[in-house]
C-alpha cells in the first residue's frame, strides 16, 4: 500500500482498491486532477489497514479480485459501524450484468462503474460524493457547534431559573413574614383598642370608689373591724386602679410626659424598691458609663417598666441568681434603620439581663402577647411585657428580647436620646444640684441579699464622675457604642 502525500488539510482521502497494479495507476492518473489524496490498496487486508489508520470519503474497489472479491470486501467494511455510511464505487470490467449491479447497490454502493472507464465521468462521480462527504463534515461541525451553544445557553437559562425561583422564594418568604406583621398588627390594634376603652370606662369607675370609699373613711366611727374592711376595699380599688394602667400603657392610650431623665439616678432612686421586690438570695448589678446621655421618656412609667423587668427575672429564678443592669448608647444609621423598626438617630439602650431559667423559642415569641404567661393561676396578669413593649412603641423606642433556656434572658429598652434643648436644660438642672464628694465616680452598683444576714445597706451614688484612665497606645477610631468593660468598679455588700 502507499499513498500520495498532500499537504492540505482541506483534503479529503480516496482509497483505490485493485488487484492490478495497471488499473491502480490508470485510476491515479484520472483521479489526480481533483487535487485530493489517493490512498492505493492491492488486497482486502491493506484495504482495511488503511480505512482504520485514515479518515477515508471514497472506496472505489474492483469487484474481481483473487483471494476476496469486492461484493465480499464491502460486506466486511459495512459491517464495521466506523464505516457503514462511508461512500463505495464499484469498478468492474466483466460484472457488468443487471444482478450484479443490483448486488452491488444493496451492498451499500453509492455507484456502478463498467471498464473501460470514461476519465471524465469518473471524475465527476468522484466529484461529487467527495463534495457530499465534505458538505456532510461541515455541517456535523455546525450541528455539534449549535448543540453546544444549545447547552451553554440551557445552562445559563437553567442558573437564571434557580436564580428568578430563589427570588420568587425570598419575595414570597418576606410577603408572608408582612403579610404574618401586617395581621398581628391588626389583631394587636384591634386588642388595644377594646382593652383601652374597656380600662378607661373601668377606671372611671373606679375612681368613683376610690373617692366614694376616701369619703366613707372620714364619716365611718372608730370601728377597727369596720376600717379593716374598708382598707381592703380600698386596697383592691387600688390594685385595679394599677391594672387599668398597665392596660392603658398596651393599648398605648396613656398620657405620657417625656423629659430628660438620667438613667443612674433613676435606678439609684429605685434601689431599695427594687432592693426589696427581688429579696433573697439575688444579687443586683448596676453597670452605667461615666458619661451616659440621658433619655427622653416619662419617668414613671420607665420605673414601672423597670420594676415589672425585675419582677420577671426575679420569677425566673427560683433558686437565685444574678440580675445585671446595663446602659450604653448606640447610634442607628440610615441604612440599618429598617432592620427592628428603628428609624436613624441615637438611642439609649437599658438591659436586664437574668440568670434564671430563659425561655424557648415557641415560648419567646409570644412573649409580648397580652395576657400570655408562664407563671401559674394568679401569679401574673400576663401584661408586665406587654405594658413594657407599649411603653416603648409609643415613646418611639424598641424592646428587644434574648433567651436562651437554662442559661437566661436580656431585654433590651431602646429609646431616644433627646435633642440639644432638652439635653442643656437637663445638664443646667444638674449643675444646680450640691455637689458630691469629689474622687469618685458612678460605674457599677452591686448589692446582694443573703439568707444568713436578711439585711441590706444603702446602694450608693456619687458625682461627678472621675474619667477612665486614656490608653496609652490607641490607633482606632471612637465607637459608636460605648464600652464598660473599662469603668472603676464599686460594690457595696450586705
Amino acid at each position: 500500500m502507499s499513498a500520495l502525500p498532500e499537504s492540505n488539510a482541506e483534503k479529503v482521502n480516496i482509497l483505490l482498491v485493485d488487484d492490478s497494479e495497471a488499473k491502480l495507476l490508470s485510476h491515479e492518473v484520472v483521479l489526480a486532477e481533483i487535487g485530493e489524496t489517493l490512498f492505493k490498496a492491492s488486497s482486502a487486508r491493506e484495504a482495511f489497514e488503511c480505512l482504520l489508520k485514515n479518515e477515508v470519503a471514497l472506496i472505489l474497489i474492483d469487484v474481481c479480485m483473487p483471494d476476496l472479491d469486492g461484493f465480499e470486501l464491502a460486506a466486511m467494511i459495512r459491517e464495521h459501524p466506523r464505516f457503514q455510511r462511508t461512500a463505495i464505487i464499484f469498478v468492474s470490467a466483466i460484472m457488468n450484468a443487471y444482478p450484479d449491479q443490483l448486488r452491488g447497490y444493496q451492498l451499500g454502493a453509492v455507484d456502478y462503474v463498467p471498464v473501460p472507464v470514461v476519465p471524465e465521468l469518473l471524475r465527476a462521480k468522484v466529484k461529487v460524493f467527495v463534495e457530499l462527504y465534505r458538505k456532510t463534515r461541515q455541517l456535523e461541525r455546525f450541528n455539534a457547534e449549535l448543540e453546544q451553544r444549545v447547552s451553554d445557553r440551557t445552562a445559563a437559562l437553567r442558573s437564571l431559573n434557580e436564580e428568578l425561583e430563589q427570588r420568587i422564594e425570598l419575595r414570597t418568604r418576606e410577603r408572608e413574614i408582612a403579610l404574618a406583621q401586617l395581621f398581628e398588627a391588626q389583631k394587636m390594634d384591634t386588642i388595644g383598642r377594646l382593652t383601652g376603652g374597656v380600662a378607661h370606662d373601668f377606671n372611671n369607675l373606679l375612681m368613683a370608689v376610690l373617692g366614694s370609699l376616701t369619703l366613707l373613711e372620714k364619716r365611718l366611727p372608730e370601728d377597727p373591724q369596720g376600717r379593716r374592711l374598708l382598707q381592703n376595699a380600698v386596697q383592691g380599688a387600688q390594685r385595679g386602679a394599677a391594672l387599668t394602667q398597665r392596660l392603658l400603657a398596651f393599648s398605648r392610650r396613656q398620657e405620657l410626659k417625656p423629659e430628660s431623665v438620667s438613667l443612674p439616678e433613676l435606678v439609684n432612686g429605685m434601689g431599695e424598691l427594687l432592693k426589696r421586690a427581688l429579696g433573697l438570695g439575688i444579687e443586683l448589678v448596676c453597670q452605667f458609663p461615666t458619661n451616659l446621655a440621658p433619655v427622653l421618656v416619662d419617668s414613671n412609667q420607665l420605673e414601672l417598666a423597670l420594676l415589672n423587668l425585675a419582677l420577671n427575672a426575679r420569677d425566673a429564678m427560683p433558686g437565685g441568681g444574678t440580675l445585671t443592669i446595663t446602659a450604653g448608647e448606640e447610634s442607628v444609621a440610615a441604612d440599618t434603620a429598617g432592620s427592628g423598626a428603628l428609624k436613624p438617630g441615637d438611642y439609649v439602650h437599658i438591659g436586664i439581663s437574668d440568670t434564671g431559667l430563659g425561655m424557648d423559642a415557641p415560648t419567646l415569641a409570644k412573649a409580648t402577647d397580652p395576657f400570655f404567661t408562664t407563671k401559674g393561676p394568679g401569679k401574673g396578669t400576663g401584661l408586665g411585657l406587654s405594658m413594657v413593649h407599649g411603653l416603648a412603641a409609643q415613646s418611639g423606642g424598641l424592646l428587644r428580647i434574648d433567651s436562651v433556656p437554662n442559661i437566661g434572658t436580656t431585654v433590651e429598652l431602646w429609646q431616644e436620646r433627646p435633642p440639644w434643648p432638652h439635653r442643656a436644660a437637663w445638664t443646667a438642672r444638674r449643675r444646680r444640684r450640691p455637689a458630691y464628694p469629689a474622687k469618685c465616680s458612678w460605674s457599677t452598683m452591686i448589692c446582694w441579699c443573703s439568707r444568713a444576714r436578711p439585711r441590706c445597706s444603702r446602694i450608693s451614688a456619687m458625682w461627678p464622675p472621675r474619667p477612665p484612665p486614656r490608653p496609652r497606645h490607641s490607633t482606632s477610631s471612637a465607637p459608636a457604642r460605648r464600652s464598660t468593660s473599662s469603668l472603676p468598679i464599686m460594690q457595696c455588700r450586705t
